[in-house]
């Protein structure tokens, strides 16, 4: 089954400022990371954020919730830097 995936505007602005950072490909392969979901729970739960399950790109992490039949986006960052931080 092929889920909707739904962005939140902070992981939408998140990629806004990735795209004059990172490569071209990095960025399309962030972003088409969450086509790859073929069941809701695939991935793991993320250690800092139980409320979300994680798709790691390189080095970036890409946290998602499943609800009402929807992946929803909801951060995306560097792992590279401080997760506590990266999570505020």
């Amino acid at each position: 089954m092929k889920y909707k995936v739904k962005w939140s505007a902070n992981a939408k602005n998140e990629l806004k400022r990735l795209d004059n950072i990172i490569s071209n490909a990095k960025l399309d392969a962030i972003y088409n990371a969450p086509e790859k979901i073929v069941f809701p729970e695939q991935f793991q739960i993320d250690e800092y954020r139980k409320d979300c399950r994680r798709i790691i790109v390189d080095n970036y992490k890409v946290l998602y919730q499943f609800k009402n039949n929807e992946i929803r986006i909801v951060k995306v960052f560097n792992t590279l830097h401080d997760p506590i931080k990266s999570l505020v």
